[in-house]
């Protein structure tokens, strides 16, 4: 598994930019303006809970950019760790216009709407209420469309399946760690590990982390040479599993981007 060391965060893999994006104003009358294009974004934040099933928290909202890039999960499996700051701040999605009155979504069977929020400017799942799903079910997303602001559009994603992580312990220093979990080998799915500790150990809380991309096929070989930092940490350790999985739709002249993550964590004395 190559490595290489840098500092910036890799955490923009999972998490769009997501809000107000201002055009930039032309000094003269001849420049031509880029062209803004209509986004919608869709984000399932889940979790296992105790059925065995997943628990998603949904946010959904309308924005314009110019020349948008998205994380795609079928591009980030490179079988590759680095180092890697941690980012401690928690994004808040934030779109800039309403997409029509509610988002539909149907998973299992089930239908959910969210309501469009005008103060935080999208469509959420309420706290404590998030969409229950089991392994292999699609999420049918529909935005209804708000005249010119923004034209309807739908699209559908596998959720993320909840995640069994192995149970495992730390190597001695030096040696290999080897990481398992039920794997999907699907290839619309892949696997961010992140072992987090604190640079150095006297640090208060876990600042830097072992940042891995990965295939969804169940296992996965950390380096000892790489482990070094965190082996030598004794205290504030974390290793976190995530599975996500991407779709993108275009249609009616807009795209719609949605993502689906779940996550288990485990924590070292």
């Amino acid at each position: 598994m190559p490595t290489h060391r840098r500092r910036a965060t890799l955490r923009g893999a999972l998490l769009l930019v997501i809000g107000s994006v201002a055009a930039g104003a032309c000094s003269s009358i001849t420049d031509s303006a880029p062209t803004l294009e209509k986004y919608g974004a869709v984000n399932f934040v889940g979790r296992r809970n105790a059925a065995g099933q997943g628990a998603a928290a949904a946010t959904v909202v309308a924005f314009e950019s110019v020349s948008l890039q998205v994380p795609n999960s079928r591009l980030q499996q490179n079988e590759q760790c680095v180092y890697s700051a941690v980012d401690t701040v928690t994004p808040v999605a934030r779109g800039d216009r309403s997409a029509g009155d509610a988002v539909a979504i149907v998973v299992g069977g089930a239908t959910r709407q969210l309501a469009y929020s005008s103060t935080d400017r999208r469509y959420a799942t309420a706290a404590g209420a998030p969409i229950t799903y089991n392994a292999g079910d699609v999420a049918q997303v529909t935005l209804p469309g708000n005249g010119s602001a923004f034209p309807a559009i739908a699209g559908s994603l596998k959720l993320a399946e909840p995640l069994l992580l192995t149970p495992l312990s730390l190597p001695p220093i030096g040696e290999s760690l080897t990481v398992t979990w039920n794997g999907t080998n699907d290839p619309t799915a892949a696997i961010i590990l992140q072992l987090k500790y604190p640079n150095p150990a006297s640090s208060t809380f876990a600042n830097e982390q072992v940042y891995c991309a990965l295939r969804d096929d169940g296992s996965a070989v950390i380096p000892g040479g790489l482990l070094n930092p965190f082996q030598i940490a004794t205290a504030r350790r974390s290793l976190t599993l995530i599975r996500w999985r991407t779709n993108l739709v275009t249609a009616n002249g807009a795209t719609l981007h949605l993502t689906s993550s779940i996550d288990t964590t485990i924590t070292f004395p």
